[in-house]
C-alpha cells in the first residue's frame, strides 16, 4: 500500500526535480553550457560557428523530447498536488486540465517544434552574410523553412493532413532534406565521369556514383545508410507533428492521425 499510494507517483516526480536542478548546479560549470546554448537561441545575433550549427541541429533533432519535457512541467504541480490531496484529487484527474489547456497545445507545443527550425534557419542566413555568398546557406535555410512550414500546417488544421497537397508539400520537403543528407553533408555521391568523358555511367539516366574516397570498402554499407536515412527522415517529419492536438470545435483532446 505505502509503495502504490506514496514511492510509486513520488519517485518520477522526485526524480524529475533532481535532473532539473541538476541541470543547472553547480551554476559555475554549467554556465558554459548555457551560454553555448544561448548562442544557437540569440542568431541571427552571433556570428554562427560549426559549434553553433552543431548545438541547433541536436536541438532541433529533440524535438518530441521538448515536447514531453513541456508536458512533465505542467503535470509537475498538479501530480503534487494529486499526490498530496490522496484521495481527493487523483492523478488522472490532474492529467485533464493539460489535456484541455490551450497554452500547451496552441502556443508552448508548437514552440517547442517551430523553435528549433528557427534558430537553424536564421542561423544559416547569418552565415549567408558574413560569408557574403548565397550557397549553400540559402539552400540549407530553404531546408528548415520548408519543414517548419510543413509542420505549422500540420499542427494548426490537422485536416489538411488527409489533402493531396499537403501530403505532396510533405513529401517534397522530406525529400528535399535526403537529398541535402546525401549531396551536401556527406558527399555520398559525385558526378560520375563517363557521363560526359571517357567511362561509362552507372546508367544512361543517372549521372551520379558512389564517391571514390570511402572509409568502408564494401559499398553495401552506404547503401545501407543510405536507405536508413531515407526512412528515418519521413518519421523525424512526422515526429515534427504533436500527436495529439486540442479540438477547436470540441475542446477536446484529439489523436492528431486519426
Amino acid at each position: 500500500a505505502f509503495f502504490a499510494n506514496v514511492a510509486a507517483p513520488l519517485f518520477p516526480l522526485g526524480l524529475f526535480i533532481i535532473s532539473l536542478f541538476l541541470v543547472v548546479v553547480p551554476w559555475r560549470k554549467r554556465k558554459v553550457l548555457w551560454s553555448i546554448v544561448s548562442l544557437t537561441m540569440g542568431a541571427p545575433f552571433y556570428e554562427v560557428t560549426f559549434r553553433d550549427g552543431f548545438i541547433g541541429d541536436i536541438i532541433t533533432s529533440i524535438v518530441r523530447p521538448l515536447q514531453d519535457l513541456v508536458f512533465t512541467l505542467f503535470f509537475l504541480p498538479l501530480g503534487l498536488h494529486a499526490w498530496w490531496s490522496s484521495h481527493a484529487y487523483t492523478m488522472d484527474a490532474a492529467a485533464i486540465p493539460i489535456e484541455r489547456s490551450w497554452l500547451v497545445h496552441t502556443v508552448l507545443l508548437p514552440a517547442c517544434t517551430l523553435s528549433p527550425l528557427w534558430w537553424r534557419f536564421c542561423q544559416n542566413l547569418r552565415q549567408c552574410f558574413d560569408a557574403k555568398q548565397r550557397w549553400p546557406y540559402l539552400g540549407n535555410a530553404l531546408k528548415y523553412m520548408a519543414a517548419a512550414e510543413v509542420t505549422t500546417f500540420g499542427m494548426f488544421d490537422p485536416s489538411v493532413k488527409k489533402h493531396p497537397v499537403w501530403i505532396a508539400c510533405f513529401f517534397v520537403a522530406t525529400v528535399y532534406q535526403v537529398w541535402w543528407d546525401v549531396f551536401m553533408d556527406w558527399g555520398l555521391l559525385e558526378r560520375d565521369v563517363g557521363y560526359y568523358g571517357d567511362r561509362s555511367g552507372i546508367c544512361w539516366w543517372w549521372p551520379y556514383s558512389l564517391r571514390t574516397k570511402r572509409l568502408y570498402k564494401r559499398r553495401w554499407v552506404y547503401h545501407v545508410i543510405f536507405c536508413i536515412n531515407f526512412f528515418l527522415r519521413f518519421v523525424g517529419m512526422i515526429t515534427l507533428i504533436p500527436p495529439v492536438h486540442l479540438s477547436r470545435t470540441t475542446g477536446l483532446i484529439v489523436n492528431t492521425y486519426n
